[in-house]
């Protein structure tokens, strides 16, 4: 199953920020797999707050894949869920940066 959502013009909207949240969900309740394909899974500046949002897979350009590996391994998990779960909660722009920064250091 491929689920394709146009993130134009709707990134920045409150209502849109749990989207991805909601295909992992509906997509493991099925049984299916979730992986993010595009420009955002081979951006390494992504990979964290991707992990913490539960996405596992990702399809990317090969020469991304290094980075990106080293990335994953060194990151922590469990603390990036917490901080990812904050974000989609948070409304202040203030305390969203300040998750965002906390999200690039585990």
């Amino acid at each position: 199953v491929i689920i394709l959502q146009a993130e134009d013009g709707i990134r920045d909207l409150v209502r849109s920020r749990g989207l991805g949240d909601v295909y992992k969900r509906q997509g493991q309740k099925a049984g299916i797999s979730v992986s993010l394909c595009g420009e955002m899974a081979g951006d390494s500046r992504y990979t964290r707050l991707l992990l913490g949002l539960g996405l596992t897979q990702f399809s990317m350009h090969p020469a991304g894949l290094l980075e990106i590996k080293r990335v994953v391994q060194d990151s922590h998990v469990g603390e990036l869920t917490k901080i990812a779960r904050r974000l989609l909660h948070t409304t202040d722009a203030d305390k969203y940066a300040e998750l965002l920064k906390s999200v690039a250091q585990n």
